[in-house]
């Protein structure tokens, strides 16, 4: 199957393997006019390729994974203001979610699509144009769902045209957004081929139903976030009609570690790069490829610096790990309360000593898939080469050597077999929509709807089964059902970039954004015991609907007077 990042690769191959007799014989591109360019099919297709570059757009500071900062999973030293209350108009990285450079990006492509209309088949016309329109509409969900309010362009402007811009009402922005994806699904069907990492039919639909997903909830539980458009019933109605079709085309599946190794957990392996290539799940993701096109996910995430030499970046929280249940199927914090038989043991290795940490052990499998806890142990050669969190000041791997640090590391996306130069510039691609949450959201869907709460409880436990984790037995009340969605939802996709999504869509942020963020439960010589709990930052959630939406960034405004700010300047307060 070719994949896209061949492609893009066989380009550049194509350009430098280029002989001389062809340069000489190829005008200047100087000399190169706009409609000549355009005329080329190949070179056209080179430029819708190109846009792909803008789906969830960064491979530094701002990739996608980053996002779980602006939550209550987890922090980082560059985005905390996100989630801490401290946003402001000229924070760092708000800027890169204001997506207009990206717009004009796809704009322009096609502006130029239609230019080329005449020298490419009606139906590449049509899929290539679809591929844009789909890549632009992701940009502008994101920024409805951040800003609100935001200009809507859809031509190349002008630079006056550009400075007179307002901001478009979110319920326009909301209408443009859904219409462009639903006339997207009925061009990319018309695709003369398959090629994986593409815009397909099932990428559209998967997108049709997180916006639909996303505006449902907030029409349900922020009143005045309510869509104005459709009713909340009908949106939810919509993530079961486009979840049903990436269902009934029969190309995806759960994810299942396919060497027969009993050590190896399928989830794990789910985000290593020994997956990518042949990964069922995926239904949409932005490709890398070693010494071609890396992120630095890897370093960022990442590794202490007395053994990898990371940058401790994405930290995540005791929260998250808090959620992590049982290996028994139940909640971490009821074990006593049912005399769980895993107590005990784990109250043998907490009083072991130092190095020893209980409350890790016999949890749901994708904790230790996900999170790299104190207690660590680094393999090196078969051996234990050193361990991570360690107490003591002696030691070379003391935690406290590390000013930031909340006790928590990722192993999820990194690659921890790889050699150094791997693990340095990571090539692991970055999944935008799987499967599993495909599923997620139907189940969502049906629990909100409170119809086929059965159907709901075998989506959730097929996921439940690939983790090693028991399935829940029986269909309980609609608010139980929502509780065990919504907990499914964040373990199974935590640091995918979803969290803050669902925090603000579900009206909760002001109970999970507010208090203390802690750390690790650090040893308390007097009780022996991993019982100490280090509060790593307060935050605080302003008052008031105008929290739900992010400043303007301050440059956008300097650039353009009619883009107001937002009215609630929640963050002066």
């Amino acid at each position: 199957m070719k994949t896209l990042k061949h492609i893009m690769m066989a380009t550049l191959c194509t350009v430098a393997l280029t002989g001389c007799d062809d340069f000489l014989t190829t005008p200047p591109l100087d000399q190169i006019t706009e409609d000549a360019w355009w005329k080329d099919a190949k070179q056209t297709q080179m430029m819708v390729d190109g846009c792909y570059d803008y789906a969830y757009q960064g491979d530094g500071d701002n990739i996608i994974a980053f996002r779980d900062a602006w939550s209550d999973n987890s922090t980082w030293w560059g985005l905390e203001h996100f989630a801490n209350g401290d946003l402001r108009p000229t924070s760092r990285g708000l800027e890169d979610e204001w997506k207009y450079k990206s717009i004009a990006q796809m704009n322009y492509v096609l502006h130029g699509l239609e230019l080329s209309k005449d020298y490419v088949t009606p139906e590449q016309y049509a899929h290539m144009r679809a591929e844009v329109r789909f890549i632009r509409a992701l940009n502008y969900y994101d920024m409805l769902f951040f800003f609100g309010d935001v200009p809507l362009v859809d031509k190349v402007l002008t630079v006056d045209e550009s400075r007179a811009l307002t901001r478009a009402p979110r319920a326009d922005v909301y209408e443009f957004v859904i219409n462009e994806l639903e006339e997207c699904l009925v061009d990319i069907k018309k695709a003369p081929n398959f090629e994986s990492g593409r815009v397909t039919e099932d990428v559209v639909n998967a997108m049709i139903a997180r916006v639909s997903l996303h505006e449902a909830a907030k029409s349900k539980y922020i009143s005045f976030l309510k869509n104005s458009k459709e009713s909340t019933d009908n949106l939810y109605k919509r993530v079961l009609t486009a979840t049903q079709a990436i269902i009934d085309g029969g190309r995806y599946g759960l994810y299942r570690a396919y060497d027969g190794d009993p050590k190896k957990h399928s989830y794990e392996e789910l985000f290593r790069p020994q997956a990518d290539g042949n990964n069922n799940e995926v239904i949409f993701e932005r490709q890398y490829f070693p010494s071609l096109k890396t992120h630095n996910l890897n370093n960022n995430l990442s590794y202490p610096s007395s053994v990898y030499c990371g940058w401790k970046g994405l930290l995540p929280l005791q929260n998250i790990v808090d959620e992590y249940e049982c290996i028994e199927g139940h909640p971490y914090d009821q074990c006593e309360a049912l005399n769980c038989p895993h107590v005990a043991e784990r109250t043998a290795l907490d009083q072991a000593g130092m190095l020893s940490y209980g409350e890790y052990e016999f949890r749901d499998p994708r904790l230790k898939s996900t999170i790299i806890h104190p207690g660590w142990e680094w393999i090196k050669g078969g051996k234990v080469d050193s361990h991570y969190g360690v107490e003591d000041p002696n030691s070379r791997d003391y935690i406290g050597k590390e000013p930031v640090s909340t006790g928590f590391l990722l192993t999820k996306w990194t690659d921890l077999e790889g050699e150094e130069p791997d693990r340095w510039l990571g090539h692991k691609n970055i999944t935008i929509f799987r499967y599993a949450d495909v599923l997620l959201m139907r189940a969502e869907a049906l629990i909100e709807l409170n119809e086929n709460l059965g159907e709901a409880l075998s989506l959730i436990n097929d996921i439940r089964n690939r983790a090693e984790m028991p399935e829940y037995p029986a269909v309980t009340s609609q608010s139980d059902m929502i509780a065990k969605v919504r907990h499914e939802r964040r373990v199974e996709t935590a640091f995918e970039g979803l969290r803050y999504y669902d925090i603000i869509r579900w009206g909760i942020a002001p109970k999970v954004l507010n208090g203390p963020a802690y750390g690790w439960k650090r040893w308390n010589p007097e009780t022996q015991k991993h019982d100490n709990p280090l509060v790593f930052e307060e935050r605080i959630w302003a008052e008031g609907e105008g929290r739900y939406f992010w400043p303007i960034p301050q440059a956008s405004i300097d650039q353009n007077e009619n883009i107001k700010q937002q009215e609630d300047k929640w963050w002066l307060h």
